[in-house]
């Protein structure tokens, strides 16, 4: 519930500066602004610099529109699954998700984290990620606080003196055992300082009041920020220090600057967002519980996560939509294909009926004197074009009978080429016979004579049957061009709303587990 409550109330520069952390902060930014700070003769630090400049990027962004992103932001590094968040319990619920995977994660990484969760049973892990994070914070202070001026230091140890006075005395009592001393007095809190260091004081006072002592810490850290080196505000710069470790560690930066670049480059981004989390997770939960815990708004939060799921789904839909006209189209392409493959099947039973009808007529023209027959002027031109070819045939092979035998050489020679020009114009010749013998035919199947006009007739049923058969098929495949051409811009579309489906699925994280869509269609 302080996650959630943290998350949706975390506004202005605290919000941009976390979400810069997470969201535009990598391995690149930080090799770079290392390498400005040593080669700049300037005094600043440009990693400060660089988050300063993202975060007026973004200065005008909405803060429902920032709160979102990091909260997906943390779930998708999670690898948590997505669902719902139109309830504030439904916030609540992956925020314990989140705790619980930073948790595990931060264990992993840190074993000093590890080792101090050891004795931490009785305390939540939210509390325990951000204790050991701050106890390490207030140890910083342990080296800077003996630097303040006198009049600096006394300021500072009278608002923990004023603090501490606030507090039950039951709560007193235990703050001066834990300590091992007899008073709370100014005098005796600044020895403390002195002698143990404020991170332990710190500790304790944590360790007896819980939370709310960060309020006091937050405001006191802030207001001696310039002292202690900080500038920028306490839900940021307490993890500064973390970045530092990481850069200035040589098994980080020298295999970057040897190795494989490019390669080692990627794998450290992966793995540098999962290493932020503890400390994001701090930085979004100390604004809140430094301030008054007044009353909390999920809202603009659910209505701009609503107003994204609301744009996926319409956008999913329509992709769905799409997708079902598509398979209706291509079951009623396969259906014309089917029904075409069909009608060249008839047709070509049709044709082969005719071919059949045809050998009929040629058989019975084989058997019977041409001469006798009156079919049709047309018949008589090519039965007398047949005759004349049918003698010129003969007289060929005639001809290439008389050729002999020869003995000579170059006899022989003559006579095969000889030979072979008569075969070749004899073949070309037989097949003009063959052309002239089919157009007997097909005139007698357009004549009206008496020969053969069963067949005739039965020739002319079929070609009308054919006639209808290839107008079907030529509608079919009318039907099936245009499908096609529709499938082509169904095609395109389904290719526009997938894109937008990849951005909005990459850009918020775990959509894709909440639409329930048709497999089909994934």
């Amino acid at each position: 519930m302080i996650l959630a409550n943290s998350l949706v109330s975390l506004k202005g520069i605290d919000l941009r500066m976390v979400y810069v952390l997470l969201q535009k902060t990598n391995i690149g930014n930080l090799i770079s602004s290392k390498a400005k700070d040593f080669l700049s003769k300037d005094d600043i630090d440009h990693f400060t610099k660089h988050l300063e400049e993202e975060v007026k990027k973004i200065e005008n962004v909405k803060d429902e529109i920032l709160q979102v992103d990091l909260f997906l932001e943390m779930t998708k590094q999670l690898k948590l699954r997505g669902t719902k968040y139109t309830l504030p319990e439904e916030l609540e619920d992956q925020c314990t998700n989140i705790i619980n995977g930073v948790y595990a994660l931060f264990q992993e990484q840190d074993k000093q984290f590890k080792a101090f969760t050891e004795n931490q049973s009785n305390v939540s892990k939210l509390q325990q990620i951000i204790n050991f994070q701050m106890k390490k914070i207030f140890s910083e202070f342990d080296h800077q606080f003996n630097n303040l001026t006198e009049e600096d230091q006394v300021t500072f140890v009278s608002k923990i003196h004023e603090y501490i006075q606030s507090l039950p005395q039951e709560k007193q009592e235990k703050i001066k055992e834990k300590l091992g001393i007899n008073d709370l007095t100014h005098d005796v809190i600044r020895k403390v300082i002195t002698t143990s260091g404020t991170s332990i004081l710190f500790a304790v006072i944590v360790e007896i009041s819980g939370f709310a002592f960060y309020s006091t810490a937050t405001s006191l850290v802030a207001s001696f920020a310039t002292i202690f080196g900080h500038t920028l505000p306490f839900g940021f710069y307490t993890g500064l220090t973390s970045f530092i470790a990481v850069l200035a560690n040589p098994l980080f930066i020298i295999p970057f600057l040897l190795g494989g670049g490019f390669w080692y480059f990627n794998q450290k981004n992966k793995t540098l967002k999962k290493k932020f989390l503890p400390m994001v997770i701090m930085q979004i939960t100390l604004p809140y519980m430094s301030g008054a815990f007044e009353s909390v708004s999920f809202q603009a939060f659910i209505d701009e996560w609503e107003s994204r799921y609301n744009e996926y789904s319409r956008i999913s839909q329509e992709y769905d939509k799409i997708a079902r006209k598509k398979l209706e189209l291509i079951a009623d392409k396969n259906l014309l294909e089917k029904g075409m493959a069909k009608l060249d099947l008839e047709i070509a039973n049709q044709s082969e009926r005719v071919e059949e009808i045809k050998e009929r007529i040629s058989s019975a023209l084989k058997s019977i004197d041409l001469d006798s027959l009156e079919i049709s002027e047309e018949f008589s031109r090519h039965k007398a074009a047949y005759e004349r070819l049918k003698e010129k045939i003969n007289d060929l092979k005639v001809e290439k009978e008389k050729q002999g035998e020869k003995t000579g050489l170059l006899d022989k020679i003559r006579k095969t080429l000889t030979n072979f020009s008569l075969s070749m114009e004899i073949r070309e010749e037989e097949r003009k016979l063959k052309v002239i013998w089919n157009k007997m035919i097909e005139a007698i199947l357009h004549s009206s004579s008496h020969f053969k006009r069963k067949e005739r007739e039965k020739v002319n049923e079929i070609i009308e049957t054919i006639k209808l058969l290839k107008e079907q098929k030529n509608a079919k495949m009318s039907q099936w061009n245009d499908i096609k051409t529709e499938l082509a811009k169904l095609e395109n579309l389904l290719d526009h709303y997938y894109i937008q489906i990849e951005h909005i699925e990459k850009k918020n994280y775990g959509l894709k587990d909440v639409l329930v869509r048709t497999p089909e269609f994934l």
